[in-house]
């Protein structure tokens, strides 16, 4: 009280003010002299003032003051007289009374210790405050209440609304305590909502509530955006939303508005607010009118100042009595560069204020305080300031990092700063100039797709209207072929469509409308219509892409034979350029007195690195003398073709009904087997011996499900219905599928079998894995042109190739070898011979031109099935007989569907599998574990589900069998020594605290920044980057080999960043691509770098940012590509709005393998609760830092 009157009574002396501050000065000193002769009432016992009278510990000890309960900070000096004091330490039991206010003027409340009672246990001897001892002063002050008997105790109590129901609310108080508060007996000025900050006011003995009102807020601020709920108000230096319910006046407000606000504290949602209103401020008046003022285009010396402030990194608090002030944004270009920051805290207000204490983030930190400690209690005079000095060390990770320091005044008052700490720099020489990047989207996707259509529409037209002069075929057409099927052109009117309309949401509102509708569900009769017209909307897709290719002017060279067209890096291009592909030539001018354009087609014989042979008709070939021609390229439509003959064959075959199964129609075994007690495989054949005979394993290795899933295959109880063999990654998929073609092949004398696949390395594999169980002379693999052209060809698997050749027998030599390596083409009758046929899905579609006796394939066998879209897979099946086909689907459908161009087509549901349909639609597929809970729920007639995993380590298996297989995976796997070597080793390089290095899955949390040029849609991450280069370079240090490391990203421009900075560190690359080069790999350490880390661009695309890397398909294979680790590098603050990314991110926290950038407090709470972060609460808290 002393140094308060000192305090003023120095101001009233040394300030030659107006006589209105001498009258205040005089008012707040007769205010706190009425509350000391208050204290001296009550202790005669005349009177029972707002005091309140608790017992506390004290908690913290220093040389001129302590702190009672954390929270009340006394001086020494109020325990003079007082019996004990002198032996006053940590965890000292004390009575005290205090004083509860509120400050007119800051709007806060704050609780004074005003007198010590006793010090130490009341039931030991009484310690009284000796007559004479030193009495404190509450800072502020309250009236008491008048009563009849002259004063009643009027106490205040502070909480926050934790419940309502039947107009009686429930309100948790600063001191823990519950309080139940009728509404209707209570007197307020405002209706409480959960979580609303509240005084009560209560009074006598009973603590009865009289009152409760709000904790008001008031101030001004700006309209951030507005939108026909509400909008966003900035102010305070934080983002705070509202709704329209609030708005005053029938004010509309408009962005840029400066408004007034009137709101409620909340816990939820910080300010609720009751009131928004235009401010005068915000207007200027004009002929007698307010209007809005515009906005200053030259800002005011004002602004410019606080945009300096803002540029240099300095925040300041004047919502606060406390403002801070201080550069928070550092750079560090190293990991092992240190800076130091002063922040200076100064008393904005006019009353002394004290510094409880500062807190910083929980564990590893990497800024510090230097002076003064952290629990160091200081008090600040009115303009007094304050110092504190941060040393900022860089750490091992790149990126941005926040870290939430709070500083706490008396009161309850916090105040919260982030300093935002970047580290890591990426030299300019790897990832280009800097003005060529940007961190918003800057490639223009949408015009860049309206010129597409606009030129792909052109060339349509130019067709139409023109005269075609066909080139030179690469490969002379048989004059006869067994069948023939139709051209299966895209209906003119579509194409026009499809071109014409630019807007995705009308063009889907088109096609689900007639003539199309493609909107009804998928069902027998609708099947045929949805299929075929997806297919065309592929094909318009790939017209489209193809204009990428075009050459508005070019030439040619001749070479050879050929005219020769120059194009960079031709043979990488994609959508890939393939022999047999044709260019269209047109002039760039036409020719006086031509009715029609000529279009000069020439055919595509040969792909190069930067050119093209082409060659024409023999007329242009000749006569070329190098004119410059417009070119546009064409894309193949045999695959297409095939796709559309395929759906109208199987219906034929086997009708619609097959496609659509409703009940399962047991048929005799085709080969009666089973398995004995030993699962080992018995055939009963008639045989007198007791059991049937034993047929051999080839592989002994197969666990119980391989078995069960071979055995079910070869008795066939429900064919031609489709049998589903569900591989999740790492269970010995292909190990199945060669055993069963060893089986049959061994078995079924009468057998012949395709193995198709969706891809040529998938079908390379089985044929190399067939090698060393069937005879040459018993299987063959089918390839096409464009394998030969591309030398694919593995060398040592020559031998087992053949291309095909569709002529029908007897029209065609035939068997004879043809170009490099010497390929023999088979006809019909040599495919005959064989009793496995091995392609791609494609090339087997070539097969239904040729001509095959009547139920001469017995066995499909389609690998990787969930990879096709479903017309793929009908060609193989169109070459079976209804009557005694089989057909087998092996695959996952957990893993990546097929890759399908047209955003329209994947609408309509055609990236979904036949594999994928059956198992989610079709009720025989359907899970029942009441009829079968020994099988997972699925029929064994129809559905074996693998379930034993031989890739991956316990820990790294548990992540990905949780969140995509029911934790249904088993591991066979263990920790080995090199195993835990590996993961010891990498605990060191990412500085995991985990007390053993046993777990394998790491998240590295880099707050980076992604970018993109204005010449691609793909995004890169150079932070990203270059933590993952670190990563590799120390594994490289350690010993381990690029061949047992993986980098997989979703984004190509990654890709070649990370590939460039490795070159750049003159270090080997390990394999690096995108989730769809990995699926079916495996690497001992897989590192995935995310790229996407901009939460602001959320506001604008949620989907578009990420829908492409929350996809549970990518992200199951990405992780599960691992033997013994995986480093998922990526921003938790982006990742964790999505639910997938939400579960893997606490498997690292909970397991103590998360490192990188600072968590903060929402996104722990998100992480522990498993709810996602939303977009609005999120920003808006996180915004202010």
């Amino acid at each position: 009280m002393f140094k308060i009157l000192a305090w003023a009574f120095h101001r009233v002396t040394q300030t030659n003010t107006v006589v209105a501050e001498y009258e205040e000065q005089i008012r707040l000193l007769s205010e706190q002299l009425q509350q000391y002769e208050q204290l001296q009432r009550y202790e005669q016992g005349t009177v029972e003032p707002n005091y309140l009278k608790k017992t506390g510990r004290v908690t913290i000890v220093r040389r001129d003051y302590f702190v009672i309960d954390q929270m009340y900070s006394v001086p020494n000096d109020m325990l003079k007289g007082c019996i004990g004091s002198e032996s006053i330490e940590e965890n000292t039991p004390i009575t005290f009374l205090a004083y509860r206010q509120l400050d007119e003027t800051s709007g806060e409340r704050t609780i004074k210790v005003a007198k010590i009672v006793s010090v130490g246990d009341e039931k030991g001897p009484a310690r009284r405050v000796a007559p004479n001892a030193a009495r404190g002063v509450a800072e502020k002050h309250t009236k008491p209440a008048a009563g009849s008997n002259g004063t009643i105790c009027t106490r205040e109590e502070q909480g926050f609304v934790v419940g309502e129901k039947n107009n009686v609310i429930t309100v948790e108080t600063l001191g823990n305590d519950v309080i139940s508060v009728d509404m209707n007996k209570t007197h307020t000025s405002f209706v409480p909502v959960v979580g609303d900050y509240v005084t009560l006011e209560t009074r006598g003995e009973e603590q009865r509530v009289t009152a409760i009102e709000p904790f008001r807020s008031n101030g001004t601020g700006h309209i951030l955006s507005v939108t026909p709920d509400g909008g966003t108000i900035f102010a305070f230096n934080r983002t705070y939303a509202y709704t329209s319910e609030c708005l005053a006046d029938a004010y509309r407000p408009s962005v840029n508005d400066t408004v007034e606000f009137l709101a409620i504290e909340n816990v939820r949602v910080e300010f609720r607010f009751l009131s928004v209103k235009l401010s005068v401020a915000g207007v200027h008046k004009a002929g007698g009118t307010l209007e809005k003022s515009p906005i200053s285009r030259t800002p005011t010396v004002g602004q410019r100042a606080q945009k300096e402030v803002r540029e240099e990194g300095a925040e300041r608090s004047q919502d606060k009595p406390i403002s801070i002030v201080g550069d928070f944004k550092v750079t560090l270009l190293s990991s092992d560069e240190t800076v130091e920051r002063t922040i200076i805290l100064k008393n904005e207000s006019r009353t002394p204020q004290m510094i409880r204490e500062i807190k910083g983030p929980k564990g590893n930190s990497l800024v510090t305080l230097k002076r003064p400690t952290t629990l160091a209690q200081c008090f600040l005079l009115p303009g007094e300031t304050l110092e504190y000095v941060f040393s900022i060390t860089g750490g091992t990770f790149t990126g941005q990092h926040h870290e939430e320091w709070v500083w706490m005044v008396a009161g309850r008052i916090s105040i919260k700063r982030k300093f935002i700490i970047t580290i890591g720099d990426v030299p300019e020489t790897v990832v280009g100039p800097a003005d060529m990047q940007s961190s918003r989207p800057v490639f223009d996707a949408k015009t860049k797709e309206m010129q597409q259509k606009q030129a792909a529409l052109s060339v349509l037209r130019e067709h139409q209207q023109a005269r075609i002069v066909p080139g030179t075929a690469k490969n002379k057409r048989p004059n006869f072929v067994a069948f023939s099927y139709p051209a299966f052109n895209v209906p003119p009117e579509l194409f026009d469509l499809v071109l014409t309309t630019h807007d995705n949401g009308e063009l889907m509102h088109s096609l689900c409308g007639t003539p199309y509708c493609l909107g009804q569900p998928l069902t027998a009769d609708t099947y045929i219509n949805r299929f075929r017209h997806c297919i065309f909307l592929e094909e318009i897709r790939q017209c489209i892409e193809f204009r990428q290719h075009d050459i508005e002017r070019a030439d040619f060279l001749r070479e050879d034979n050929f005219l020769a067209l120059h194009v960079p890096n031709i043979m990488e291009a994609r959508p890939a350029i393939l022999a047999g592909n044709v260019i269209n030539v047109t002039a760039t001018e036409r020719q006086e007195g031509e009715q029609r354009p000529v279009v000069f087609q020439g055919v595509i014989h040969k792909v190069l690195q930067h050119r093209l042979l082409v060659k024409f008709d023999y007329n242009f070939q000749t006569s070329y003398k190098g004119e410059s021609y417009r070119i546009t390229f064409s894309y193949a439509r045999g695959s297409y073709r095939k796709m559309q003959h395929a759906i109208g064959r199987v219906k034929l075959i086997f009708g619609m009904e097959y496609l659509f199964p409703e009940t399962v129609a047991r048929r005799e075994p085709y080969l009666n087997v089973r398995l004995n007690e030993r699962d080992e495989l018995m055939l009963r054949d008639g045989s007198r011996k007791q059991g049937g005979r034993l047929l051999p394993w080839q592989n002994p290795n197969l666990n119980r499900y391989q078995k069960a899933a071979i055995v079910n295959v070869l008795r066939g109880e429900a064919r031609p219905q489709p049998y589903v063999i569900v591989g999740p990654p790492g269970t010995g998929k292909t190990i199945t599928t060669v055993e069963l073609i060893h089986q049959l092949v061994l078995n079924a004398p009468d057998c012949r079998l395709i193995v198709a696949t969706p891809s040529n390395s998938a079908a390379d594999l089985i044929t190399e894995r067939l090698t060393s169980v069937l005879s040459a002379r018993d299987f063959i693999r089918l390839v096409g042109a464009n394998q030969v052209e591309r030398d694919l060809i593995p060398p040592h698997l020559t031998e087992h190739y053949a291309m095909v050749d569709i002529a029908e027998d007897g029209t065609s030599m035939g068997g004879e070898p043809v170009a490099e390596p010497r390929l023999r083409k088979f006809q019909a009758k040599h495919i005959k011979e064989r009793r496995v046929t091995i392609s791609t899905c494609s090339t087997v579609g070539m097969l239904m031109r040729m001509s095959f006796p009547r139920n001469h394939f017995t066995h499909i066998i389609i690998d990787e099935a969930g990879q096709s879209v479903e017309p793929e897979t009908l060609m193989p099946l169109a070459l079976i007989n209804r009557n005694i086909g089989s057909v087998t689907l092996v695959g996952d459908p957990q893993q990546l569907g097929p890759t399908v161009q047209s955003n329209e087509a994947r609408g309509f549901g055609y990236d979904i599998s036949l594999m994928e349909r059956l198992l989610n639609s079709a009720l025989p597929y359907a899970i029942d574990l009441s009829r079968f809970p020994d099988t997972h729920g699925y029929d064994p007639r129809l559905v074996t589900k693998l379930c034993i995993n031989y890739r991956t380590i316990p820990s790294v298996l548990a992540v990905y069998s949780d969140l995509f297989y029911d934790s249904q995976l088993v591991p066979m796997q263990t920790n080995t020594v090199e195993d835990s070597e590996l993961l010891t080793t990498l605990h060191g390089i990412l500085e995991v605290k985990r007390p053993t290095a046993d777990y394998g899955f790491f998240f590295c949390g880099i707050n980076g920044i992604n970018k993109q040029t204005p010449e691609s849609p793909s995004w890169f991450n150079p932070l990203e980057a270059s933590m993952v280069q670190k990563i590799v370079e120390v594994l490289y240090r350690k010993g381990y080999k690029p061949e047992e490391l993986g980098i997989v990203t979703p984004y190509v421009m990654q890709v070649r960043l990370i590939r460039k900075q490795l070159s750049f560190a003159s270090l080997e690359s390990p394999k690096v691509g995108s989730v769809e080069e990995f699926q079916g790999q495996e690497r001992r350490i897989m590192i995935v770098s995310m790229v996407r880390s901009c939460t602001s661009q959320l506001m604008y695309d949620r989907r578009a940012v990420l829908a492409f890397i929350s996809s549970p398909k990518r992200i199951n294979v990405a992780i599960s590509r691992a033997k013994v680790a995986v480093i998922v590098v990526g921003n938790p603050n982006l990742l964790a709005f999505d639910e997938t990314w939400l579960q893997i991110l606490r498997r690292a926290v909970d397991n103590g393998t998360y490192v990188g950038c600072t968590l903060s407090e929402t996104l722990l709470e998100a992480i522990q609760t498993g709810t996602p972060l939303k977009l609005k609460p999120y920003i808006q808290k996180t915004s202010g830092a």
